[in-house]
């Protein structure tokens, strides 16, 4: 959906402090507060068993009394932004669609702002950080919705990630980094931000995500698979921004880490001859010399014995090297030997993977991925890579009734990773808010005989039963 009305999102980011107090107010004081109080209960209430119509109607009431409900949670914003994506996809009017997502900018910027003035109070939060870095998380996940769902200008992308990173730090959420990365490398190349900007900002997104993958034990591989796509929008704008220093900084040390790699060695001397460093440069003729020392028998061996002894390392470079049934038989062997079962699904995770998006094994990738969430309880990852499955494949699943049943199977997985996994509820059930209007027409239905509720089996490869629930 494309963000369109420029009136509305140029002052996205422009908040007032005087109307922190304000927007911020509880039902504590309320003169109706037995009124808000009774209205939040049946909105969410209604919002658990998906009555829209009813959650809308008391979930006003609750915000407008009560816009921090009782100043210990934030649950009035946050279940106005679900509330304003379910109108979102209940309506194809441009125009109110510009209206609704501004309206869930609006509600993401007012919760942290309540935050960042401690309106909103935090368990076992002594000093302002911790609610900067709830006021990141945020805002963070109003990135998210501005560069996935509403395809807003990339200059709001930007303003919004830096102030993500300026509350967050190295705390800032994975979902944050390819939107921050990207709007830079859009708006560097567009000539909209300075070397110094870009730099600095650029240098903050890969500080981010090293320390992440070095020190985050959650999400550590969530960030590390970032890698891939940061690194592609980095190589759209380094060679301009950066000289030859920057890439020996940024390359040597891959070198220096495994100076027997003979062929990281070579592959590190072309891509700094092809970055302007020149070829006598006495750093690159020593790498030079030193990648030939090594490209010998004894060194092989030692790489092949590594990896023999630890087949996950095989596994991330077959995938490197795009040998994808490669990778997938040596995770196979990394799980054969791994004794803990959280690394085992992990494992099992990155082969489901490789298997769903790579090879097109759909049956083999659930299967792994089934495992994956049964090794790693309240994972949600798992879940949401089978509905993608689900959504992706749904057109080669017969006829338009069965194509539509197969969307009602991915819709059923993406609810159940939000249901095991707050960290991606969010972002779960944002996709499954995307395919509600391709749920089977209830026309359709009625012509088969099928009514709502009734438990139906999904052909092809799928092959699951669903709920019937029509548009």
């Amino acid at each position: 959906m494309k963000f369109r009305a420029a009136a509305i999102i140029s002052a996205v980011l422009v908040f007032s402090v005087i109307d922190v107090f304000s927007q911020c107010e509880t039902w504590m004081d309320a003169p109706n507060s037995d009124d808000i109080i009774s209205a939040h209960s049946v909105y969410r209430q209604a919002l658990r068993v998906n009555d829209m119509e009813i959650a809308i109607e008391n979930w006003k009431i609750a915000f407008e009394g009560a816009p921090a409900a009782d100043g210990q949670r934030d649950f009035h914003f946050t279940d106005g932004v679900t509330i304003f994506k379910y109108k979102i996809s209940q309506t194809e009017d441009e125009d109110k669609i510009a209206a609704y997502q501004q309206r869930i900018i609006e509600l993401y910027e007012q919760a942290a702002e309540c935050y960042i003035a401690q309106a909103i109070s935090l368990r076992n939060c002594t000093d302002q950080s911790c609610f900067d870095e709830r006021a990141g998380v945020l805002l963070g996940r109003m990135v998210y919705d501005m560069f996935y769902e509403f395809n807003s200008p990339r200059q709001l992308i930007y303003d919004a990630s830096v102030r993500v990173m300026d509350l967050a730090g190295n705390n800032t959420e994975y979902i944050v980094l390819i939107p921050a990365i990207a709007a830079i490398s859009s708006l560097y190349r567009g000539g909209q931000l300075s070397d110094e900007e870009a730099a600095f900002n650029h240098s903050r997104v890969e500080e981010i995500l090293n320390y992440n993958i070095e020190n985050n034990e959650q999400f550590g591989a969530t960030f590390e698979q970032l890698v891939p796509s940061i690194n592609h929008y980095v190589a759209q704008f380094e060679r301009d921004l950066y000289d030859c220093d920057y890439f020996k900084e940024r390359l040597l040390p891959r070198f220096e880490a495994n100076p027997a790699d003979g062929e990281q060695a070579r592959s590190i001397f072309s891509q700094l001859r092809s970055r302007g460093c020149d070829e006598d440069d006495p750093d690159l003729a020593a790498l030079r010399l030193r990648s030939e020392e090594y490209v010998d028998s004894v060194n092989v061996a030692m790489k092949a014995d590594l990896e023999e002894r630890n087949p996950a390392l095989a596994a991330r470079r077959l995938f490197d090297e795009g040998d994808f049934a490669g990778a997938v038989e040596r995770y196979q062997a990394a799980i054969a030997q791994e004794e803990n079962d959280v690394r085992r699904g992990e494992f099992y995770f990155a082969m489901a993977s490789i298997q769903g998006r790579q090879l097109n094994q759909y049956n083999n990738a659930r299967n792994s991925a089934l495992r994956a969430a049964e090794l790693k309880p309240n994972w949600g990852a798992p879940y949401l890579l089978i509905g993608d499955m689900y959504a992706s494949t749904a057109r080669s699943c017969g006829n338009d009734w069965n194509q539509r049943l197969a969307i009602l199977a991915a819709i059923d997985k993406y609810r159940q990773a939000a249901r095991v996994d707050s960290d991606v509820a969010t972002d779960a059930l944002s996709r499954a808010n995307r395919y509600l209007s391709s749920k089977p027409e209830r026309g359709d239905g009625h012509m088969m005989g099928i009514s709502e509720g009734d438990r139906v089996r999904v052909n092809c490869w799928i092959n699951e039963t669903v709920t019937v629930r029509f548009r």
